[in-house]
């Protein structure tokens, strides 16, 4: 597997040394926001992953990858793959790889897949058992972090020459079962950190654990009577959750690390009446999202993060009108 080495830019760089400076100046959903014509969508040459479901594990989901650069879509689950449900992906950070989540023999398991292979996906999850879900590869792609039986655990993987993936080691980073719920794990760019959501109901927050003495921090102040969930690592500079707002609907928030926990900078992409979650970053400047500002079902918008401007993706390729919701978005330049 080549792993294309972490570019940390000279903005980055700055935006490290002074963190206020990456947070917009505009901290708030906007209660009137418009769709740009698609005209003005800028321009993207990477690829696009993501999942469109009826329900939540009614059998219907499939995964799709939208490329950019050819304006192309295609579903990517066959029958062949005995895997029913496929969901959340995540790009490994050289763009050849996927893990995913997905129910095969009626449980939940993590699988990776080279992508365009004709093998079907490794299971990574086989001979642990019990429940797997949400899994995301490290910045250096050689590990998976995932959710297993409400813990967080990490696999160390093994890429073979016939494109099937194996785990060489697994590593509990928690191990409280049930009793408090971790979930949504993301690993930092050193690979010191993973971030992730504790708790349940209105008690959930994003935490970030130190994974050489399992010393735990909180990422941001408690929401007041909401929620912190999915937490998303774009870089050394930025993280993005989801806020539930008192209201009872999801923002999208910025949150600056190697600082003291604050009140996440609410995006101005947010639609004030809307529902925004399962943030994608594209690159410093935009976020793919799901949202409900304008659909009846979650559809998929690009995002400037620091002023209030959305586009629609494609609806003839990606946002079909057909009572799908979109959601689980992952984005990547590499190729």
């Amino acid at each position: 597997m080549n792993i294309a080495p972490l570019k940390v830019s000279l903005l980055s760089l700055a935006l490290l040394l002074s963190p206020v400076a990456s947070l917009p100046a505009h901290a708030a959903c906007t209660a009137n926001l418009a769709l740009q014509p698609a005209s003005s969508l800028p321009a993207l040459g990477g690829r696009l992953v993501y999942h469109s479901y009826m329900e939540y594990g009614d059998g219907s989901s499939n995964l799709y990858l939208h490329d950019f650069k050819s304006k192309s879509t295609r579903q990517l689950n066959q029958p062949g793959w005995n895997i029913e449900d496929p969901m959340n992906a995540h790009f490994s950070p050289d763009g050849r790889y996927l893990t995913f989540m997905g129910r095969q023999n009626g449980a939940w398991h993590v699988f990776a897949w080279a992508i365009g292979g004709t093998q079907a996906p490794s299971n990574l999850t086989a001979a642990i058992g019990g429940r797997n879900e949400d899994p995301k590869f490290s910045f250096d792609g050689r590990q998976v972090v995932l959710k297993h039986e409400g813990d967080i655990r990490l696999a160390t993987l093994v890429f073979n020459g016939d494109g099937s993936v194996g785990v060489s080691a697994w590593k509990a980073v928690t191990g409280d079962g049930w009793s408090t719920e971790e979930s949504m794990p993301f690993l930092t760019p050193s690979g010191k950190y993973v971030v992730y959501a504790t708790g349940a109901g209105d008690s959930l927050r994003v935490v970030r654990r130190n994974l050489e003495n399992g010393q735990v921090s909180a990422l941001a102040t408690p929401a007041a009577g909401g929620r912190d969930y999915y937490p998303v690592v774009r870089d050394y500079t930025a993280y993005f959750l989801s806020r539930t707002q008192p209201a009872g609907n999801d923002q999208l928030a910025m949150v600056v690390p190697n600082s003291p926990p604050g009140t996440p900078a609410i995006l101005p992409l947010n639609h004030c009446q809307g529902d925004n979650s399962d943030a994608a970053p594209v690159n410093e400047d935009y976020l793919i999202f799901s949202s409900t500002s304008f659909d009846p079902t979650y559809s998929l918008l690009l995002g400037d993060i620091t002023a209030a401007r959305v586009w629609r993706l494609d609806p003839a390729q990606i946002n079909l009108p057909d009572g799908r919701q979109k959601l689980g978005a992952s984005y990547t330049a590499a190729r």
